[in-house]
This record gives structure tokens, sequence and C-alpha cells, in this order.
């Protein structure tokens, strides 16, 4: 029998709660493809999260008096994480879980998730060019801020588009 570390790893030894921070990049799909094959072999489940930062949209619809809430931002968060499971892994539906908030800081964001949901393990995307940079990428700095086991993943380079230049 495995001993419990902080009440996350069950008696089985195998990871009960996988939490997968999602950004809906390359990283993230890899994460996300990667949890639901290691809730399949241990039974668990997994609990998508997005940190939704504010953008161009929240300063317009500031100014045109929409009333545009917390909540209206999450179902629409909730609504394209469904989105993305559909398109990744359709079959997983049974074992996904959501959660979403509104904030400015990720990894701040990312720990109190993970206080939330007490995860046995947190499967954190790396984005490719992360390594090109002398700075922590935001999957180190996520590592280095939670307690529980985190195992970094890294994702396909994404070809640039017009957009990105």
């Amino acid at each position: 029998m495995v001993a419990k570390h902080s009440g996350v790893i069950g008696d089985t030894g195998r990871f009960e709660r996988l939490l997968v921070p999602i950004d809906f990049s390359s990283a993230a799909r890899a994460a996300f493809t990667l949890a639901i094959r290691l809730a399949d072999w241990a039974d668990s489940e997994v609990w998508l999260f997005h940190a939704a930062g504010p953008d161009e949209n929240d300063e317009f619809l500031n100014h045109t008096g929409v009333p545009w809430g917390l909540s209206d931002v999450e179902g629409e968060v909730r609504a394209k994480l469904r989105g993305f499971v559909d398109a990744l892994e359709p079959a997983s539906g049974r074992r996904v879980r959501f959660d979403t908030v509104k904030s400015e800081d990720v990894v701040l964001a990312v720990v109190e998730a993970c206080q939330r949901h007490a995860p046995s393990l947190i499967v954190l995307g790396v984005h490719p060019h992360a390594r090109r940079s002398l700075r922590r990428s935001v999957a180190e700095r996520i590592a280095h801020a939670v307690t529980c086991p985190a195992l970094l993943v890294r994702g396909q380079p994404e070809p640039l588009v017009d957009a990105d230049m």
C-alpha cells in the first residue's frame, strides 16, 4: 500500500485527479492528450482549467454599457473548452470537468485551482520556443509555484501566420 502524500495520491498509488491548464495552444493539446491517456490508465478524472485574462473586448464593452459579467466570460470559456475536448478526444467527456476563472495572473490562478481541486498531478503544456528565452516560461513558473507534482509536456511548433508577424 502506498502512503498518502498530502492526501493527493490514493491507496492505489495512481493519480486520482489530474489538472490541465489550457491556453488552446499545441502545448495544451499535447498536455490534454497525455492527461486523458493517464486518466484512462488510472481511472482518474481530468480537470481542464482556463484563466481568462482581460482583452480588447473588455475595454470595448465597458464603453458600450453592455452588461457582460463574469458568468458570461465563464460560459463562453466553458463552451470553448467543450469544443476543445470534442475535437481532440470526443469519447473522454465522462472523465473531464471544467473550471474557469477570470484573472490577470495565470500563475496565481493555477495555484488557486490546485488548492481548490487538490490534483494528484498537474499536466502542463510547454511551448516549443520556451527554451529560447532567458526567462522562465509560464509553465515553468507554474511548476515552481504549485505544491503538487507537475509533468511538463512539450507541444509541437505552430506555424507562424501573418497576424504573428
